[in-house]
């Protein structure tokens, strides 16, 4: 064992717990994150570490905790981590143990929404599940994706999907910020309207999630809709946008509601005069 993996060790194990990075060998240790303790990562450390590479040999989850757990946990996906953090010369299990915060979070609302959720509605919010890679137009599941806006750097993009409860609202939500990008984002708004079959109950809501009034006027725009939700991602470029930011948020919006066709696009209509206007329904 080099002295940099011996300090390192100690300085987890302090931190954390003594069965944070229990030794098997000379250079095997098993490893359990203190965000899930239960979990069981098997690693082999070269003699030459940190000067080259550690190794993901095995990974051992609970069956209790697997089906909680948002991203796909196996060898390969945290080989991929470990490699991200790791810098030729310098430890890296802290900074392996920080990403994998995030990759073995139990998120225990989603997990009450799902526990709320028919089994019809689990499956469409499971078809949805956005958490590998970049999210476009051709991984987005069962979500309608509007083009993207950019206006001086900031960046909106809008989703709508049917919706038949508010459970199923939220663990949609819960799914779609388990993507990094869109956890990022500034601010994801939201709005639904939700009308449930049998007994007739109407919901709706909104979260402006830091942009004043904007989930009002998500909400605003579904007026005459049901079973929908939208959420609209801003990332901010550094520039205050002013009323344009509201502009940029219901054009996103609505081409996210056409796109999955909860409503029809109507053309402009152009007069005589030349003055451009929408045909009334």
């Amino acid at each position: 064992m080099s002295e940099s993996l011996r300090e390192e060790v100690f300085s987890i194990n302090a931190i954390y717990s003594e069965e944070c990075m229990v030794q098997q060998s000379s250079t095997i240790y098993v490893v359990h994150p203190p965000s899930l303790p239960e979990a069981s990562i098997q690693m082999s450390f070269p003699f030459a570490y940190p000067d080259a590479p550690p190794i993901i040999l095995s990974v051992s989850i609970p069956e209790s905790k697997q089906e909680y757990i948002l991203r796909t946990v196996d060898v390969q996906a945290l080989t991929d981590i470990l490699l991200g953090c790791y810098h030729s010369g310098e430890v890296c299990v802290f900074d392996f143990l920080d990403e994998l915060r995030e990759v073995l979070k139990v998120d225990e609302e989603y997990h009450e929404q799902r526990k709320l959720m028919s089994s019809d509605a689990w499956a469409r919010v499971n078809n949805s599940d956005s958490s590998d890679g970049e999210f476009d137009s051709e991984n987005a599941g069962n979500w309608a994706t509007s083009d993207m806006v950019v206006d001086r750097k900031s960046k909106f993009i809008a989703r709508a999907m049917e919706v038949h409860s508010v459970a199923e609202a939220k663990a949609n939500l819960a799914v779609l910020k388990t993507n990094k990008k869109i956890a990022k984002a500034t601010h994801n708004m939201t709005a639904w309207r939700i009308k449930t079959d049998r007994e007739g109950i109407t919901i709706q809501d909104c979260d402006d999630d830091g942009e004043s009034a904007a989930g009002g006027r998500l909400l605003h725009l579904l007026d005459d809709l049901w079973n929908v939700m939208v959420v609209v991602s801003r990332w901010y470029g550094g520039i205050h946008l002013g009323p344009d930011r509201f502009k940029h948020i219901n054009v996103t919006a609505r081409d996210a509601l056409v796109k999955g066709r909860f409503v029809q696009d109507n053309p402009p209509h152009v007069d005589k005069k030349g003055k451009s206007s929408r045909k009334s329904k």
